[in-house]
């Protein structure tokens, strides 16, 4: 829902902050049935069947973040997602969260920060980082769980941290509090951007 709000009214908001999010429904639908668990169910009862018929299919797309999210270009948006999430961790695939990084990232013309769609599934489905991407990580002070992997393009920031399907309140209350709307993003308390270092239940939360 908070990346909804992020892509229905960009204005409205200084900053947002996501976790484990599920940003394209039919694609959960499709999930859930491989999992056999109840959620293919309601979403069938919630956009009318199940994904193939144009009806449904419209509902499923009209309520998925992912199709929605280039109308947040230039919104300050952090999203986490534990890279346990979608086995034993919880329900929803990180890919949810990683396509939805670089669905804002080519927003924001930050097509470098791109992760591919081998990284994606490599991470999704055998739970590790690539070798690759292991220099991409860094200390946090406002975390408690372990950072795996971090990447920031322009205003927008992933973080794939050693959980399951959680958010860390506290951590986005510290951030969102800094953001100011107009003003560029500041990821840390010290009051200045970072990047990635060189070489080396869930939660949704806005600030107005």
């Amino acid at each position: 829902m908070a990346l909804m709000m992020a892509a229905k009214v960009p204005a409205l908001w200084a900053a947002v902050a996501a976790w484990v999010p599920i940003t394209d429904l039919a694609q959960w639908h499709t999930e859930s049935l491989a999992r056999t668990n109840e959620y293919a169910r309601y979403l069938e009862q919630t956009c009318g069947g199940a994904p193939g018929m144009s009806g449904p299919d419209k509902e499923y797309q009209s309520r998925s973040p992912l199709f929605h999210l280039e109308a947040a270009k230039g919104l300050p948006i952090d999203i986490g997602v534990g890279i346990h999430d979608g086995h034993k961790g919880g329900s929803v695939p990180i890919s949810h969260s990683l396509r939805a990084f670089n669905t804002l990232a080519a927003a924001n013309k930050c097509e470098d920060k791109l992760l591919k769609e081998s990284e994606i599934v490599f991470m999704t489905e055998r739970e590790q980082i690539p070798r690759e991407l292991f220099g991409e990580k860094e200390n946090d002070s406002e975390r408690r769980r372990a950072i795996l992997f971090r990447r920031v393009a322009g205003p927008v920031r992933i973080t794939v941290f050693e959980g399951g399907h959680e958010g860390e309140y506290t951590a986005s209350y510290k951030w969102l509090a800094r953001q100011q709307k107009g003003k560029s993003v500041v990821w840390r308390p010290e009051n200045r951007s970072v990047g990635v270092l060189p070489g080396t239940d869930n939660v949704n939360q806005v600030a107005r």
